[in-house]
């Protein structure tokens, strides 16, 4: 029996519920997912009932099989009191005997048109970066990894944010908005998102008196604190954490010359050109930025720059050839938010 489909249809998940599963399953065997790992745990915001019609699959109409699979999260970020939509996407797979045949590109341009009006960017992560500058992704954005030999002290026992009551997870949650909101580029999060975030109990959580860390996240994210948040900054926690794991930080920050530093890229991201996203990049770049013959457009005392995505994303986020920006945008996208 051949297991070329016959006849292919566009389908989300609100509709044909009973196909989650297979479609975790999918992306599972697309990623090589050890057994003790399961993509709706690591993942659960994305793969949550209340996310399903962001869930889009091609499918084997005659046999109801899941050929691919494209996951979205619309997530409203935060920069200087503005609030800026950004389209995560993550679970993007292809059943293995069908890759090359165009069902990826198929199904990820139907999902980009879909929510082009929805976002001021897209963002996904992938080490597969020629792959996806076909449809103008580009890495952007800066992270720290902190790296230090083994510690003699062990750190005090993790817990599960499912595992807190109400009344604490809101005191983590004001942290969360007063040390990373306010100093970074990052994601909101309400009540619904903590709620949703309670479910990756994968991850492990380390609690401070004034902050926190979030350590593992399946098997990506293995002995790495990836969420971290202070009262007084994330560099308040780094010391208690050196020798346990790696820690992913949004800053670089002054160490002790023992403590190993690699510069990362946070994902990679495509700028959006509708209009309302274009009113949030002007706010993040501080000119007015417009969008004409495939260029984003900027007028500098009275000098027209047209600059391709990825330049763009260089002034907002890097180190721009123009210095558009005093300084590049800090993004934050702790761990538990990354699909």
């Amino acid at each position: 029996m051949s297991d070329q489909p016959t006849t292919i249809d566009y389908a989300r998940l609100d509709a044909l519920p009973e196909l989650a599963a297979q479609a975790d399953s999918l992306i599972e065997e697309a990623f090589a997912y050890q057994k003790n790992f399961k993509f709706s745990v690591d993942f659960a915001p994305l793969t949550s009932p209340r996310n399903h019609h962001n869930r889009h699959v091609l499918v084997d109409t005659a046999s109801q099989r899941v050929l691919a699979h494209v996951g979205l999260s619309p997530r409203n970020f935060v920069w200087d009191g503005e609030v800026i939509p950004v389209a995560l996407l993550g679970g993007i797979a292809v059943a293995p005997g069908l890759r090359g045949q165009g069902l990826f590109q198929l199904l990820f341009e139907r999902v980009l048109a879909q929510a082009q009006s929805q976002c001021a960017f897209f963002l996904l992560w992938s080490d597969k970066h020629e792959l996806y500058e076909k449809w103008d992704f580009h890495l952007a954005g800066k992270q720290w990894c902190y790296r230090a030999a083994p510690a003699k002290e062990s750190l005090a026992p993790a817990t599960k944010l499912e595992a807190l009551p109400r009344d604490e997870r809101e005191r983590l949650a004001a942290i969360y908005r007063t040390s990373i909101n306010r100093r970074y580029f990052s994601p909101l999060r309400d009540e619904t998102d903590w709620d949703e975030l309670c479910r990756i109990t994968s991850a492990d959580l380390h609690l401070f008196k004034e902050g926190y860390a979030f350590r593992n996240k399946g098997m990506d994210l293995t002995d790495v604190f990836h969420d971290l948040a202070h009262a007084e900054g994330i560099e308040a926690l780094l010391p208690a954490l050196y020798g346990h794991g790696q820690i992913w930080a949004p800053e670089n920050l002054p160490v002790a010359d023992d403590i190993y530093v690699d510069l990362q890229q946070v994902g990679l991201w495509k700028p959006n050109h509708h209009p309302m996203a274009l009113r949030k990049l002007s706010h993040l770049l501080g000119l007015e930025v417009n969008f004409r013959d495939g260029r984003f457009c900027v007028d500098r005392d009275g000098l027209l720059i047209k600059l391709r995505a990825e330049e763009l994303l260089a002034e907002l986020f890097n180190y721009g050839n123009h210095g558009l920006r005093k300084e590049a945008i800090p993004i934050y996208i702790g761990g538990l938010d990354s699909i």
